[in-house]
């Protein structure tokens, strides 16, 4: 398993494709949940299916630069998030083999063979709200949430 790395606005931070993955799968419900989902939500909700199952295996990549053109996109997606947050602590710790393996049909061979730490999960997905919400206090940040390297 390769690792992804998830950035927004000039910062990320970088994760094992699986936590991304579980991650998008769980927004992806919540976009289902949601009422008369506009255009761009739908989209984004097929893009993100395709890459939370896919298993390309050069990463999962969210796009949210490219997604998240407004501020009301920004809120729609962070609420979402949080929502989606709240069923992954919902899940306890650690996080039962079988309930990550019905979130979404991994693929043949690419199931979970035993429960899994739940921090595996949340601590990426927190990273994930943190970037929208553009918060990155220094005592909340580890090394891996850091700014994106400048292409120069």
């Amino acid at each position: 398993m390769g690792s992804t790395y998830v950035d927004f606005r000039g910062w990320g931070f970088e994760a094992n494709d699986s936590s991304p993955e579980v991650w998008l799968a769980l927004l992806v419900d919540e976009i289902e949940k949601a009422p008369a989902a506009q255009d761009w939500l739908r989209e984004l909700r097929d893009g993100w299916e395709l890459q939370a199952t896919a298993q390309f295996g050069f990463g999962v990549m969210p796009g949210l630069d490219r997604v998240i053109i407004s501020e009301d996109r920004r809120t729609t997606v962070l609420a979402l998030a949080r929502r989606a947050f709240a069923r992954l602590q919902s899940f306890g710790d650690p996080i039962p083999r079988a309930t990550l393996n019905a979130i979404r049909n991994w693929g043949e061979g690419s199931t979970y063979a035993g429960d899994v730490a739940a921090s595996k999960f949340l601590r990426p997905a927190s990273y994930f709200i943190k970037l929208l919400e553009g918060t990155r206090a220094p005592e909340e940040i580890d090394a891996r949430f850091a700014p994106v390297a400048s292409a120069s």
